[in-house]
């Protein structure tokens, strides 16, 4: 195999063991946490988040309720009492009363909207620990073949490995410090039918017949890559 060839058939093994790098490392990212499960989690959090708010509040409501609730008893009963003589003052407590009871009408129909919540949030939260449940055991089922999956593409990262620096040991130096010089990606280009199938600009015929010599490195006089026949 002539150097060129040598040059092009290295980076087919540099990018193989890139893909295969990238894609253990993302099979090992699930495996570490799986995002259906990540998200599960997080819903199942915010749930009982929500759900905690509401608590807060109607126990917050409770307290204003008790507290209005003896206001207003201890009003109702000095109306009742007959103590308060004055016609004006006894209206006046009256309306007080009255305004009162509106007030705590309206905060009890207020904590029934909270108890509802209250029971739509509870429901939530139920719901979301069942989706965080069926999400683990949906990964669980799925997490053997993903650790298969792992190895045989470790066994295969070894061996392209090995590949790779095989074919890098019989490569010229000469075409190792062209190669290791490129500043563009990939560095090595095929050609066909006298192009340059990188940049798409045709390769002179001095050039076509350095390339099929394949004693000296060839480069595009457009893009700079190392050309390769294909």
């Amino acid at each position: 195999m002539k150097p060129a060839q040598l040059l092009l058939a290295y980076q087919r093994l540099v990018e193989r063991e890139r893909e295969l790098r990238d894609e253990i490392e993302r099979l090992e990212t699930l495996l570490a946490q799986n995002p259906d499960v990540a998200a599960a989690q997080q819903a199942l959090s915010e749930a009982k988040e929500h759900q905690q708010g509401l608590e807060l509040k109607l126990r917050e409501s409770d307290r204003e309720r008790e507290t209005h609730r003896g206001r207003l008893r201890m009003r109702e009963r000095d109306l009742m009492s007959g103590r308060i003589r004055n016609p004006t003052e006894l209206m006046q407590l009256s309306q007080e009363v009255e305004h009162m009871r509106a007030s705590f009408a309206e905060e009890e129909a207020a904590e029934l909207q909270l108890m509802e919540k209250g029971e739509a949030a509870e429901e939530a939260v139920r719901e979301a620990s069942a989706s965080l449940d069926d999400a683990r055991t949906r990964f669980a089922g799925d997490e053997p073949g993903l650790r298969r999956e792992v190895e045989s593409l470790s066994a295969e990262l070894d061996t392209v490995k090995a590949d790779s620096a095989a074919a890098w040991s019989q490569i010229p130096p000469a075409w190792q410090r062209a190669f290791l010089g490129m500043r563009v990606h990939p560095a090595v280009a095929e050609v066909d039918r006298n192009q340059c199938l990188v940049c798409h600009v045709t390769v002179t015929s001095s050039g076509m017949q350095a390339l099929r010599k394949g004693e000296e490195v060839v480069q595009c006089d457009n893009c700079g890559r190392i050309l390769v026949i294909a």
